[in-house]
């Protein structure tokens, strides 16, 4: 292990060391955080002053990383000017010339966007797509929601064709405002497309331009706490979902979703950002993957999905941190891309109503008194 100068010796009389420094930010956002994470933090600073590209860099929930940002301020490595541009101190460009913290580069291809796809074979679906989705319906917060850019959209469904879980197949869409279904149907591949919504202004707007366009697209209304209608149970081939990221919702979301799958060698693909979902739920949601749904994950993409900018964003994180108060300047929400795949001798999942909360735990970017008050706040 190598030498750490003591933090003390750095910034003096307000000594406080990345452990504590974890602790507090856990004790307040009751967001589990390592040193590690404060760490990436401070480096993310060091090579952005943009809010929102720093939260996308240091991959560790909202809450948390606004918290350890004004805890850093508090300490003196970091300061916010007048424009709300975040820069280090002269005592935090020490701190991490001392601890040999990189902020690391960006070896993103930039023909695929890091997805391993080649988008150009669907150039004209894309075009299509894009005048086909110019009358979307807002984003609501009611609902979370915010939707997936153009070439998002367009390379999840080539994933979903290069796996062979599109041509011919019967495709299942768990909620969709990024109107994936109507991308995957202008390929001609898939033999169906239903899309259960909750949304019915999105539901109308699936069905008009699927009517317009001729493609096998049917949109319905549902909510994920009902069951699974019987006529779908067992019906599909695929599943696409895009689910809120509390336990509770994942788990309710998926099981919708298998319940749908005919069976072994049956897939289904969903996002999972590190915004909203810490290491340590992504450990607890791939152990409920494995040995409660008795999956299998063939595949994760860091970062594949990439979302458009929502108009409510600002009034939905509150006002606790005034740094977080100014407009996105790239389409800084991410996802990675999960791919599942049914196995033999799953033997299904109870599809029955199920109560959950589905947008609010204390990694939500969605502002909530329990966001800021520790596990019991």
């Amino acid at each position: 292990m190598r030498y750490r100068v003591p933090f003390n010796r750095l910034v003096g009389v307000n000594f406080m060391d990345l452990g504590r420094l974890a602790g507090e930010v856990t004790a307040t956002t009751g967001v589990e955080l390592t040193p590690r994470d404060v760490e990436r933090v401070i480096a993310s600073v060091a090579r952005s002053s943009h809010f929102w590209e720093i939260l996308g860099l240091a991959r560790v929930p909202y809450p948390a990383a606004a918290e350890t940002i004004r805890l850093l301020q508090d300490q003196g490595l970091v300061q916010v000017d007048g424009t709300g541009a975040i820069l280090l101190t002269a005592e935090g460009q020490a701190f991490v010339k001392v601890h040999a913290l990189d902020p690391g580069q960006d070896f993103t291809c930039p023909g695929c966007g890091g997805r391993g796809l080649d988008l150009g074979k669907l150039k004209s679906g894309m075009q299509e797509f894009e005048e086909l989705a110019k009358g979307r319906p807002e984003a609501l917060l009611k609902y979370d929601q915010g939707h997936l850019t153009t070439a998002s959209v367009m390379a999840r469904v080539a994933l979903m064709a290069e796996r062979g879980d599109l041509a011919g197949k019967r495709l299942l869409v768990l909620g969709d405002d990024d109107l994936l279904g109507l991308a995957a149907a202008l390929t001609g591949l898939p033999q169906e497309v239903v899309v259960l919504e909750v949304d019915d202004r999105l539901v109308h707007y699936i069905n008009d331009q699927a009517a317009k366009s001729g493609l096998p697209v049917k949109a319905h209304k549902y909510a994920f706490k009902d069951q699974l209608p019987d006529r779908w149970v067992k019906y599909f081939d695929t599943f696409n979902a895009d689910p809120p990221e509390t336990l509770e919702a994942l788990k309710v979301c998926l099981t919708r979703g298998l319940c749908g799958l005919a069976g072994a060698g049956c897939a289904g693909y969903f996002g999972l950002t590190r915004t909203e979902a810490s290491l340590k739920k992504w450990h607890l949601f791939q152990a409920m993957l494995l040995a409660e749904f008795k999956v299998a994950i063939t595949d994760i993409i860091d970062n594949f999905n990439h979302y458009a900018n929502w108009g409510y964003l600002l009034e939905s994180i509150g006002d606790d941190y005034p740094f977080a108060q100014v407009a996105p300047k790239l389409n800084w929400f991410k996802s990675s891309m999960y791919r599942i795949e049914m196995v033999s001798g799953f033997e299904g999942v109870e599809n029955k109503p199920m109560s959950c909360e589905l947008y609010l735990d204390e990694e939500a970017l969605i502002y909530h008194p329990r966001n800021h008050g520790g596990t019991n706040g």
